[in-house]
């Protein structure tokens, strides 16, 4: 999803921040790639914690099909409350996986 959100690789974490805050894109697509960023360092948290505590792997790509469940699934309960900005984050999500 970074290419689609037109973020490079960052040298470091402030700079990464940085980059975040400066998206130059639609709210929609503003929101889809931070919602993404999220998910995707949450989840490789969640990995890290796993490998080191509980001795349990998981391959790059069930993680990236985690992201696409979870993404999906956060949508999803956006419905409820915004409608028409679940369903253009929807169209912009399907456009891009």
């Amino acid at each position: 999803m970074s290419s689609r959100c037109n973020l490079v690789p960052a040298r470091s974490w402030d700079q990464t921040i940085s980059d975040l805050q400066q998206l130059n894109r639609s709210r929609p697509r503003r929101l889809l790639c931070l919602l993404t960023w999220q998910c995707v360092i949450y989840l490789i948290w969640t990995e890290r914690n796993n490998r080191l505590h509980r001795n349990i792997f998981r391959s790059s790509d069930s993680i990236s099909t985690l992201v696409v469940s979870t993404i999906r699934t956060k949508i999803a309960s956006i419905r409820l409350s915004s409608p028409a900005l679940a369903t253009t984050l929807f169209a912009i999500w399907m456009s891009s996986t």
